[in-house]
């Protein structure tokens, strides 16, 4: 019996590099751009496998198992994908399957996750899902930095516990949630922070990350019943971590505006590290940061039971603020480019747009984005001013607002091309 499931991006608003450290929170909001994945029984054969294919970028693994008990798994055409090769490894290391299976997965991504050049969109035959379809490989695609890998980790992780469990995704949402953290760390050969992840999986959320230390033990370990049982543990496990459910006060939006320009987020955050280690004023910077952050999050709350009055607005945009300046002091004090004075002058400008409360570099910050909450009222005045002002010449404005759940089930018929 097919399924289908479908899992949103994630933009960090509030707690960028300090959702490294699990002494502090963040605030994450999943978006409405997401990855989706149709999982069937395919035609058998006489071994286990898992077929993936991207009909969107033209792309297909064959992925075959070669032990019941321990998940060896290979691509048979050679082709490279770290993500699903992980992901596929770990479930089925935690599941360890001892019946032969054939699956067929198809994978698709909504138009927020890349650049839109050069595609042709192409509508499901009840009208309900359009996807553009590329015409290079994924790999030569720009990407939005919407957490892609994270969204598409976490989708497969879940089209594969569905079928392995044959349960809804709530039975095992934090089975699900561990399993692709584990595989996401795997595949990027480190472990990050682990928020895209979680807001794939849980949407919108107050976050507070994982001790690195709780997934150490099963990353880069060479197959073993031993390290099955330990994947198996470690899965099971409470991680201790936070993911409290939130949402944006009804009549704010969030407006995601993509940058035409570039940043390499691993250098920005080692340079970062690097610094808070060397440096005894980093200590200062992060704690008004966290202050900050925890007003934001707090005047968003004051706003949920409140008429959304300019005074009831002031606490936002002043956190908004608060929370520039700190990332400000961040950028200048460890030389990483967090909020460049490109991006400074551009989010000085978006303040004086009509609705704007106040922007942000999201996540780990640099050239790419900006990242705006604005009264709902007001963003089709807000979009227009910006059309006929230079200086937003180089801002695409994304089709994008918040989503407040996460992984979730989908109707089959959505996904017949």
């Amino acid at each position: 019996m097919a399924k289908a499931y479908s899992a949103p991006g994630k933009a960090l608003i509030a707690g960028g590099y300090l959702v490294l450290d699990p002494a502090y929170n963040a605030y994450v909001t999943a978006l409405s751009s997401r990855m989706h994945a149709h999982v069937e029984e395919s035609s058998t054969r006489p071994f286990s496998s898992i077929t993936v294919q991207s009909p969107q970028f033209d792309g297909h693994w064959d992925f075959v198992i070669h032990d019941s008990t321990i998940a060896n798994v290979s691509e048979t055409h050679g082709r490279k994908n770290p993500f699903l090769q992980a992901t596929i490894k770990t479930v089925l290391n935690y599941f360890q399957p001892s019946e032969k299976f054939n699956l067929n997965i198809t994978l698709y991504s909504d138009p927020g996750y890349h650049t839109q050049e050069k595609t042709q969109a192409k509508t499901s035959s009840n009208g309900r899902r359009t996807f553009l379809f590329h015409s290079k490989p994924i790999d030569q695609v720009a990407k939005t930095g919407m957490g892609l890998s994270a969204g598409l980790v976490s989708v497969v992780t879940g089209a594969l516990v569905g079928h392995f469990t044959k349960q809804p995704v709530d039975q095992n949402r934090q089975i699900i949630h561990n399993i692709a953290q584990i595989a996401h760390c795997e595949a990027q050969g480190k472990i990050g922070s682990g928020f895209d992840v979680a807001a794939a999986v849980y949407g919108s959320i107050i976050y507070r990350r994982f001790t690195p230390e709780t997934i150490d033990d099963v990353l880069g370990k060479q197959l073993s019943a031993e390290l099955c049982a330990e994947i198996k543990r470690i899965v099971d496990s409470d991680w201790h971590f936070n993911h409290t459910q939130c949402s944006l006060p009804q009549g704010i939006r969030l407006l995601m505006g993509d940058v035409n320009g570039g940043s390499e987020t691993p250098k920005l955050v080692s340079k970062v590290l690097a610094w808070r280690r060397a440096s005894p004023d980093s200590a200062e910077i992060y704690a008004e940061l966290d202050l900050a952050n925890a007003s934001f999050v707090s005047a968003l709350t004051s706003l949920q039971s409140s008429i959304a009055s300019k005074a009831a607005l002031e606490p936002v945009i002043d956190a908004l603020r608060r929370i520039r300046k700190g990332l400000q002091k961040l950028t200048a004090s460890s030389g990483a480019d967090i909020e460049p004075k490109e991006q400074t002058s551009l989010l000085d400008l978006c303040e004086k747009l009509p609705g704007c409360l106040g922007g942000v570099v999201p996540g780990a910050g640099g050239y790419d984005a900006i990242c705006l909450l604005v009264e709902e009222s007001k963003i089709g005045e807000l979009k227009q001013a910006s059309a006929n002002d230079a200086a937003f010449a180089n801002v695409t404005w994304l089709d994008l607002s918040e989503e407040a759940f996460g992984l979730q089930e989908e109707p089959v018929e959505d996904y017949d091309f």
